[in-house]
């Protein structure tokens, strides 16, 4: 129960016990906890969807689309991934031509910057892949606003034009839309992979196996992944995302496929030698009641990874050293 709680999993696990029909049968102290869980996650999910229809309203007079991503994505959706998914911001993404006039609308409906320094203003603004984040003063809810799945200075650097090419309309939600399941499963392996911050790195797996399960029933789906993961330069974090799915969770994926996909996808041996001690560290931090040294080593070594993947090293040292260094006042 707290290995769950900490990996923001609790609410998930409490929706799989109860659609399997064991609530009644647990001890009454584990039942009252699974059970407010699933209050939790019903009441984050009518905000989401609540959100989701303000964002909506804001960006509709000025024919903004909006693209879901991640787990508002999942929960508009109805996907796999959103029984028991929790999420304290939302995350979208618009055309980057409509970038400027999104900001002012939503500005204009109660959602404000979070971020006031002219550092952070500039980092956002011309280093970024998303807005600084904004706030809604009504409502106290998080939005951040994203133009491409990477910031421009990463060295992958996906056609953002291939990624509108599918995406894929909400039903009674007019002109938002999701990405198409593999670039769903793409953006969520990038984004696992190149964030700093792997504290909820195994519910984001989670989420990866859950999409795979439910579109890999498609005899074709594996193939149009690995061949998509090529097309947009995204095959090492799908690389990643496959193979520790597969290690933690059991995830089934055909074997001449994975192959495929680690001929791409896979770095030399000994880099990823490195990566599976880094990574799994990392991520199954949650998994233990104590962290240690080694575990917090590797925790700043992916957050340095991150950074040197997002920027290169002439921007990423003075960048470091002032987060390290200057109070956030933002």
């Amino acid at each position: 129960m707290r290995t769950a709680r900490r990996a923001n999993l609790l609410s998930r696990v409490a929706c799989i016990v109860h659609g399997l029909g064991y609530a009644d049968d647990l001890e009454p102290k584990v039942r009252h906890h699974l059970t407010s869980a699933l209050r939790v996650a019903d009441s984050n999910q009518l905000s989401v969807l609540q959100e989701v229809r303000k964002v909506q309203s804001a960006l509709a007079a000025q024919r903004v689309s909006v693209v879901l991503l991640k787990g508002a994505a999942y929960i508009a959706g109805d996907l796999a991934p959103a029984p028991g998914r929790l999420l304290s911001d939302i995350d979208i993404m618009v055309p980057v031509g409509q970038l400027h006039i999104a900001e002012q609308e939503l500005v204009a409906h109660g959602w404000m910057p979070t971020k006031f320094d002219a550092y952070d203003q500039r980092y956002y603004r011309q280093w970024m892949h998303e807005l600084p984040p904004l706030r809604n003063l009504e409502r106290g809810t998080n939005l951040d606003v994203h133009h491409t799945i990477l910031p421009p200075t990463a060295a992958l650097k996906p056609d953002i034009e291939k990624l509108w090419e599918r995406i894929v309309a909400l039903p009674h939600y007019g002109s938002v839309f999701v990405l198409s399941p593999e670039d769903m499963i793409l953006h969520s392996a990038t984004h696992l992979f190149h964030d700093g911050e792997l504290e909820n790195g195994l519910r984001d797996l989670v989420d990866i196996d859950s999409l795979i399960r439910q579109f890999g029933s498609t005899c074709d789906f594996p193939d149009r992944l690995v061949r998509r993961s090529v097309e947009l330069n995204l095959s090492r974090p799908l690389f990643y995302a496959l193979r520790y799915c597969i290690w933690l969770l059991g995830t089934s994926f055909p074997a001449q496929h994975a192959t495929q996909l680690a001929m791409n996808g896979s770095p030399g041996k000994p880099l990823l030698c490195l990566m599976d001690s880094l990574i799994m560290r990392s991520v199954c931090a949650v998994l233990n009641n104590r962290v240690t040294l080694m575990t917090r080593i590797a925790k700043f070594a992916m957050y340095v990874r991150s950074h040197y993947l997002r920027m290169p090293i002439y921007l990423l040292i003075p960048h470091l050293l002032r987060k390290q260094f200057v109070p956030d006042v933002g």
